[in-house]
């Protein structure tokens, strides 16, 4: 049997996740010295640091002025919060009442009027002191009485429209002197109700000025009423349902914020900080000690040249595994007994019925051998006791006690005696390099290597 010398060493992550595991003594002992020690020394250092008086004093001061402004923060949040709310019921009342907001952009009513107001002011040829001209003021006048407040309640009082919302449906304006009145509603009649208000309202306002200012007349140049599509009264309709929709979420964001805010804890005691410090930096120093433990074993798992696993071994070499025997001693602590049925090593078999396997194994994979010679690395009398298990169990066939043909010349005298070669190694124990040697003395022998037995 040939010793495959181009085998590529991979990691096994289950076999180095079992060899961390075994470990779980010192993993667990040096997180806790090392949370011992982090701990205790950080939580010494913070209860003396905790203890000057200075300190107590600045942390007391900065622990009044955090509340203070977590007191301000929340009244102004409390406050902002009133102000969304009461916007919002506005803005819904806005909606509902405005009479812009339920019109249809696709069938708007506007009636148009333009008057004329003519003065009695006259350019006086070659004289150097004209007479005042009244015209801008009085046209002035028109304009501002009709979008007075008062004006508007006159006009609420007739029309039944809210006053609020009348100066989003009334246009009034002047140019020289034409003066030109606009108003669109939703329907033909109160549209034109709205004209004709309009036009009362100028001619008492225009006796007022009359007596006031000075003399005019006002007369119609043109008016009209039609139903138009206005495009841009959609845009305006959608952007204060819009605005509603953000002054929403802005109330549902402030609220959250409200709950969501912590007032300021007062300044541990010198004892509870020590505690809370040591306890942390205990946690940190337990999950550092760990990780060193962890990292140093995943090394020496990668570095050694032990036996680890039958497995292992089977791979390496392409020999046969012709079974698994627990290593006999003290028996294993509950958890390392969990951990190696879990990895499904020998540990807890039969060693009668195992021999058994073995015996019947080695006849079948080499029926005609009459020596049997076995040799290998393993500690102890465990070689010994192979023999002592195959003797009576292989018929015809003389089992010799070889030994460690690497260090005993007399099992080495033995090896051309024979003509088939079983080998008995040992995990943890027995080193691949020494394997791969015995497997090439047999072969430069010429012997048949029936397989390997291995202790776990």
């Amino acid at each position: 049997m040939e010793p495959n010398n181009t085998y590529e060493q991979e990691i096994d992550l289950k076999d180095l996740m079992f060899a961390v595991l075994y470990k779980w003594r010192p993993i667990v002992l040096a997180a806790v010295v090392l949370a011992l020690v982090l701990g205790g020394y950080r939580a010494i250092s913070t209860y003396r640091t905790q203890n000057d008086a200075q300190k107590l004093e600045d942390a007391q001061k900065a622990y009044e002025d955090s509340v203070e402004k977590f007191h301000k923060d929340q009244e102004n949040r409390e406050r902002e919060i009133e102000n969304l709310k009461n916007s919002i019921d506005e803005q819904e009342k806005y909606l509902e009442g405005s009479v812009l907001m339920r019109m249809s952009p696709y069938d708007v009513w506007k009636a148009k009027t333009v008057l004329f107001i003519k003065t009695d002011y006259q350019i006086m040829p070659e004289m150097v002191y004209q007479n005042l001209n009244f015209t801008d003021t009085i046209m002035t006048t028109y304009v501002t009485s009709l979008t007075s407040l008062e004006f508007f309640k006159d006009v609420a009082e007739e029309t039944n429209v809210d006053e609020r919302y009348l100066n989003e449906l009334v246009t009034v304006s002047g140019s020289g002197n034409l003066l030109t009145l606009e108003v669109k509603h939703a329907s033909q009649e109160e549209a034109q109700e709205l004209m004709d208000a309009l036009l009362d309202g100028v001619e008492r306002m225009g006796r007022r000025i009359k007596a006031n200012i000075g003399n005019h007349t006002v007369s119609e140049v043109s008016s009209s009423m039609a139903s138009v599509v206005e495009l841009s009264l959609q845009d305006t309709q959608r952007s204060q349902t819009d605005r509603l929709t953000t002054l929403n979420e802005s109330l549902e964001q402030k609220q959250e914020d409200l709950e969501n805010m912590e007032e300021p804890e007062p300044p541990t005691t010198s004892t509870m900080a020590a505690v809370k410090s040591g306890v942390k930096y205990a946690v940190l120093g337990g999950v550092l000690g760990a990780f060193m433990v962890v990292f140093f074993v995943c090394v020496i798992f990668l570095m050694s040249d032990k036996l680890y696993s039958a497995k292992e071994l089977k791979n390496r070499y392409r020999v046969k595994i012709l079974g698994t025997l627990p290593v006999s001693g003290k028996k294993a602590f509950v958890v390392d007994a969990w951990l190696k049925k879990l990895e499904g090593r020998a540990y807890g078999k039969d060693a009668d019925t195992e021999y058994g396997l073995i015996a019947a194994n080695i006849s079948n994979y080499a029926s005609d051998i009459k020596k049997l010679l076995v040799i290998g690395t393993a500690d102890g009398g465990k070689l010994a006791e192979v023999v002592s298990g195959l003797e009576s169990r292989l018929d015809g066939v003389q089992v010799i006690t070889g030994g460690n043909v690497l260090m005993d010349e007399q099992a080495l005298r033995k090896l051309p005696e024979c003509d088939s070669v079983v080998l008995v190694e040992q995990c943890k124990y027995s080193g691949y390099s020494d394997v791969a040697l015995e497997i090439e003395k047999a072969r430069d022998l010429d012997k048949t290597l029936v397989g390997c037995v291995v202790f776990e």
